[in-house]
């Protein structure tokens, strides 16, 4: 017997580390998650980690949540991500998060992590839908606004059950124009996955 399909609510999920020194005054997610709860439009969860076996458990509640929407907010590079007390090298990373993905989109706030290299495996392994980052350090200010923006235009309209790939398109394509950040958009394919274009319509 087949096993049943994976059901995913309509939610975001977001989780954050930082480095010790930014803890207490540039939580991005949390307002983002506050602004958020404004509109009443999309049901947000936050949890700050600070260690890589935090990271799990709340990967864990993620999963609990059954949301479909996962924000990962931290300092990272090409090639790992930083939690505030753990660096995580994506040989380390990627099979840690990988089961929790499957029917879900994945959204970072960190620079450089979304990239060719991370792509790869997640979306060839893992079922994840896409993944979503900014192509290059961006101000706390800058991001804050940026990310809460985003989502807003994304998720206002409550009869949309689905975030598909032509309204992401179009969400970024604002916030480009509106902040000149460039995003990295990588998505699902039957045979793989494949970098998106943003500009099209």
């Amino acid at each position: 017997m087949p096993s049943p399909k994976l059901k995913t609510e309509r939610g975001l999920f977001i989780i954050e580390s930082l480095e010790r020194e930014q803890e207490e005054f540039m939580r991005e997610g949390i307002i983002i998650q506050q602004i958020l709860a404004l509109g009443r439009s999309l049901p947000v969860k936050y949890i700050y980690i600070r260690t890589e076996a935090e990271l799990s458990m709340a990967l864990e509640e993620f999963k609990a949540s059954s949301f479909r929407y996962l924000h990962i907010s931290c300092h990272g590079s090409k090639d790992s991500i930083h939690l505030t007390l753990d660096p995580l090298p994506f040989d380390d990373f990627i099979p840690i998060i990988e089961p929790y993905l499957k029917r879900r989109r994945l959204f970072f706030s960190a620079c450089s992590v979304v990239n060719p290299a991370l792509a790869e495996t997640l979306l060839k392994r893992s079922g994840c839908y896409s993944i979503i980052g900014p192509c290059r350090k961006i101000n706390f200010d800058d991001a804050l606004m940026m990310w809460a923006s985003f989502y807003h235009l994304a998720f206002r309209d409550e009869g949309e059950l689905r975030l598909l790939g032509g309204k992401i398109r179009w969400a970024l394509r604002r916030i480009q124009k509106s902040f000149g950040e460039e995003f990295h958009y990588y998505r699902k394919t039957r045979n793989g996955w494949k970098q998106e274009d943003i500009e099209k319509r």
